[in-house]
């Protein structure tokens, strides 16, 4: 088992993008200022919930990082899960409550696809969230479906089918 460490700086390059508010929660001031933010430090990219998370934690998370707490936007380290661990609380107020559970009507694993909603009431995530489709054909058309078609077989941008004024060495005359 590796052991995570926080990165070097990561605490004062957070602490310098966010304020503390009232109810004990932070909010983001840096930039951008909708979305919750964004930052780069030491050539990694950051949410600002993610790197609450890693402060409070010391370890990457597990899928997205979101607040717990009822601010949307709140990314005080004691406010923010990652994925794995609202899933684990999900499941435990199930259990605590009660609840009781329908056997799934689909034939996915449900111990791979299996959630819990924030009532703790379950649902298949492979049911709920269908594979989107490619974003391209890998031909070069975006979005094009099954369409095995491509504008010039050797691609738009070689010296046969690139336009002369486009060229790098065009010059006008």
């Amino acid at each position: 088992m590796t052991i995570a460490t926080v990165p070097t700086g990561l605490a004062k390059a957070f602490a310098a993008r966010t304020r503390a508010i009232d109810g004990g929660h932070r909010e983001w001031t840096g930039r951008p200022a909708s979305g919750g933010g964004h930052f780069r430090h030491q050539g990694r990219d950051y949410t600002a919930a993610r790197a609450a998370f890693i402060l409070r934690t010391g370890r990457e998370p597990v899928g997205t990082v979101r607040p717990v707490c009822d601010r949307p936007q709140c990314c005080d380290p004691a406010h923010v899960d990652d994925q794995a661990a609202r899933q684990r609380d999900r499941a435990a107020l199930a259990a605590v409550t009660g609840m009781s559970h329908r056997p799934p009507s689909c034939d996915h694993d449900q111990a791979e696809h299996g959630r819990h909603r924030a009532n703790g009431k379950r649902y298949c995530n492979a049911c709920n969230n269908p594979p989107r489709p490619a974003a391209s054909c890998g031909h070069g058309n975006p979005q094009c479906g099954a369409q095995p078609a491509r504008l010039y077989p050797c691609g738009p941008r070689c010296e046969e089918h690139q336009p002369a004024r486009t060229r790098p060495y065009y010059s006008a005359a």
